[in-house]
């Protein structure tokens, strides 16, 4: 019997199938196996131990909060401690019902439960009935006997929790024994499986690949003599399948080559000044869209690269500032429990480091609004202000800075300044910015803040000018100036400090407000940085501005408010803050 080549490769492959059904019915079953161990692990294990280790951070928070009432003499205090104590209280009664309506746990495990949640009960009756009585009238902040009665009760607690955390590890290392031996017999049984389907597969293939090759091979060997130019040749093969057929119209092919060739030689000259012409068009066409592709993967890459940093500091920037504020909060417990027994020698230590928490705060808070204005996610509180409360409310902050550095400070604020409609604390925000960079730049010098309203038909622009005799910039520098992360004076970093965010935090809020911010200086001299501000903005306009930060990372100065250096600064009559 003759089977074509189809049918021959049809058997074949339903044996791999059959042979692959076989392996995946026990491959599924062992899966299934797998997902129960792993399913264990998931709700009753993994599900113990954070419970037990919430129930922990229970028990050290309300021996925290005991420490804490003692500690605090106030009345209000005590309150608000107490209403925390029985917060806690409310959130490990919560935990317990959690712990027995979900877990269930072996009979050694729920004894050392059992007397986990009989010490609680116990602890907290004994807080209320001796504890707050005996510390609520205290002011003294020395430790009453009540709260060491609670020590031993205290211990037993964190030793039996700790038992009943070594007890859901132990149970979770079993089930995960259990999980490594069903995927050793799975991982054996398919191997050996799959060796099997390989062997059959493999005889099968070669005997039928065998047969078909030899005879591809004549067909191949006759191909290359006619791709040589030889046309004489035929080939003769024996059989009734798809091979004889193939044979039969090469045959065919072969003299119909013939008969073209010589129509083929005529034209060949012809065609061969075209298609060199051709070949240097297409050439030319890939190349071009070779380089398009390539711009368009550059800037692609570029695109993710900017959200990928700008969601990395929003990320870094809160996760810092979480712990920053505890630390701030417990400096800040620290110097009044100094201040109250009278530690005075401490207290200049505490307030460097109070002083530089605040300091690496508000470095850490302008990264997450640099971040968040890039990302479109700033908010705009749009309400009515002074244009010179705010001024001097600027100046009435900045102006310690510039006496530490020896600078005089004037406001130049007219009268008629008025109001404007805009968001008040970023306008502050970018005065404060541009002030403190003057006043760091500039030693036993001049700093100047000139406000003026431009009146427009079209509606009135509030300008802002500060002006130093400071350092002033290099013309080279200025390019990069507004850049994040970018210091002008980088070889002077130690001398002056900071991110590099002020510039570029200042010209993103300029431009979330409908303004800009332009600049000249000249080394030597100073700097004059000039704010032009719309006097009144609308929820639309601040829209469609965050919408444009949030698909664009370009950082760079437009032509239109290009940045100019000059060879003397402007100079105006200033009056004393």
């Amino acid at each position: 019997m003759k089977l074509s080549i189809r049918t021959k490769l049809l058997a074949a492959l339903g044996v791999d199938l059959l042979l692959m059904l076989v392996l995946g019915s026990f491959a599924l079953h062992q899966m299934s196996t797998m997902n129960q161990k792993a399913d264990f692990v998931v709700n009753q294990t993994i599900l113990s131990i954070d419970l037990v280790n919430a129930m922990n951070d229970i028990i050290l928070n309300y021996r925290t909060r005991q420490m804490e009432y003692i500690l605090n003499a106030a009345p209000a205090d005590k309150q608000r401690i107490e209403k925390e104590l029985l917060d806690l209280e409310q959130r490990m009664d919560d935990m317990f019902r959690r712990y027995n309506a979900s877990y269930q746990p072996d009979q050694t495990e729920r004894a050392v439960f059992e007397q986990v949640q009989k010490d609680w009960e116990r602890y907290v009756h004994l807080t209320h009935t001796q504890f707050i009585p005996a510390n609520r009238n205290s002011n003294t902040g020395n430790v009453h006997p009540s709260f060491g009665r609670l020590s031993p009760l205290y211990g037993s607690l964190q030793t039996n929790i700790q038992k009943v955390r070594e007890q859901s590890q132990a149970r979770a290392e079993a089930a995960r024994v259990s999980v490594e031996t069903a995927y050793a017999t799975s991982r054996f049984v398919i191997v050996s499986e799959t060796f099997l389907t390989l062997v059959v597969s493999a005889v099968i293939g070669l005997t039928l690949s065998g047969n078909i090759a030899r005879r591809i091979r004549t067909l191949r060997d006759a191909t290359v003599a006619v791709a040589q130019g030889d046309l004489d040749q035929r080939v003769a093969l024996r059989g009734s399948d798809e091979l004889v057929l193939l044979a039969n119209n090469f045959n065919l092919m072969v003299a119909s080559l013939r008969q073209q060739r010589v129509l083929l030689e005529e034209r060949n000259a012809e065609l061969s000044a075209s298609l060199e012409a051709q070949r240097k068009l297409m050439d030319d066409l890939v190349q071009r869209k070779q380089a398009e592709e390539a711009a368009h993967r550059a800037q692609a890459a570029a695109e993710a690269a900017s959200h990928a940093k700008s969601m990395f500091l929003a990320t870094m920037s809160h996760e810092l500032r979480t712990p920053l504020n505890a630390i701030l909060g417990y400096v800040q417990l620290l110097h009044l429990e100094a201040h109250m027994r009278g530690r005075s020698e401490m207290l200049p230590d505490l307030e460097r480091i109070r002083s530089a928490g605040k300091h690496l705060l508000t470095i850490i808070s302008n990264i997450l609004d640099f971040s968040k204005i890039e990302q479109g996610k700033m908010n705009v509180e749009i309400n009515p202000f002074s244009v010179d409360t705010v001024a001097r409310e600027v100046i009435g902050i900045i102006d310690p800075l510039a006496r530490n550095r020896k600078n005089t400070l004037n406001l130049v604020c007219p009268p008629d300044a008025g109001m404007m409609q805009s968001d008040a604390g970023k306008v502050r925000q970018i005065l404060f910015n541009l002030l403190s960079n003057a006043v760091k730049f500039t030693e036993e010098g001049t700093v100047t803040l000139t406000v003026e309203r431009e009146r427009h038909p079209d509606g009135d622009w509030v300008q802002f000018s500060v002006a130093d005799t400071g350092i002033g910039i290099a013309p080279e520098q200025m390019a990069h100036l507004f850049q994040p992360f970018y210091q002008v004076h980088q070889n002077r970093s130690r001398n002056y400090g900071g991110t590099g965010l002020g510039l570029a935090l200042s010209r993103q809020l300029c431009r979330l407000l409908g303004g800009d911010i332009r600049v000249t200086s000249e080394v030597g001299r100073g700097s004059v940085f000039t704010v032009r501000l719309p006097a009144c903005i609308d929820a639309a306009h601040t829209a469609d501005v965050r919408l444009d930060f949030a698909h664009s990372a370009h950082y760079g100065i437009p032509d239109e408010y290009r940045i100019t250096t000059t060879s003397s600064l402007h100079t105006t009559t200033s009056i004393s803050a």
